[in-house]
């Protein structure tokens, strides 16, 4: 970042590193693969930090953001129109979690996807969208809408990474200086020993 963009700058101080060090070292570190199948990077294990461990070292990681996640991600079982109230009402094999008032992501064997709002839930495994989705008999439903998706923002990210590669460089130089110490600590004590070996040797020999 420019400097004439800031309005103010301190070092961070010791304290802080130290804990930031500490922390990031305890970050859990997983390998997992996404409930998504159809994104670039579905079908492969990746590495993986959960945003749920970063707020407490470092907020400004995390951002939030509303999105649609695969909670429910599974195709519809039944679908039924209730001319009643003029509703789709579709049931999905296992608990939807839903309540009404949520958004759902829906989707056509076409891959054409939809926003719906739950206006009724029958039952736990059934929910009713207003009567406005293509004609089908199956639909795919997604999930619902939250608005508090965590994001990790990868360019502070980075910057906290070359902080952190900073503090540990300094470790690393300063262990370098305590071993090289050791070292020639050693080294000047094989010396005098082997002085005072020759030294009780000589005294040997006198008598």
């Amino acid at each position: 970042m420019d400097d004439r963009l800031l309005e103010k700058k301190t070092e961070a101080e010791p304290v802080q590193d130290s804990l930031l060090l500490h922390n990031f070292s305890n970050i859990p570190f997983y390998k997992a693969s996404y409930t998504e199948k159809d994104l670039p990077y579905a079908g492969k294990e990746h590495f993986y930090i959960s945003a749920d461990h970063l707020p407490e070292i470092y907020a400004s990681l995390i951002s939030l953001h509303p999105a649609y996640i695969p909670d429910i991600y599974s195709n519809t079982q039944k679908v039924v129109y209730n001319r009643k109230n003029d509703l789709l009402e579709l049931t999905m094999k296992n608990r939807h979690g839903l309540v009404a008032g949520d958004f759902v992501m829906i989707e056509n064997k076409d891959g054409i996807k939809f926003e719906s709002r739950v206006e009724e839930i029958p039952n736990e495994f059934t929910f009713a969208v207003k009567n406005n989705l293509p004609k089908a008999y199956s639909y795919f439903v997604r999930g619902k809408k939250i608005n508090d998706l965590k994001q990790i923002d990868r360019d502070e990210l980075l910057l906290v990474e070359v902080r952190v590669n900073q503090l540990l460089y300094r470790k690393v130089c300063a262990l370098e200086s305590e071993t090289d110490f050791m070292k020639n600590k050693t080294v000047l004590l094989e010396k005098q020993i082997q002085e005072l070996k020759h030294a009780v040797h000589q005294l040997k020999n006198k008598r």
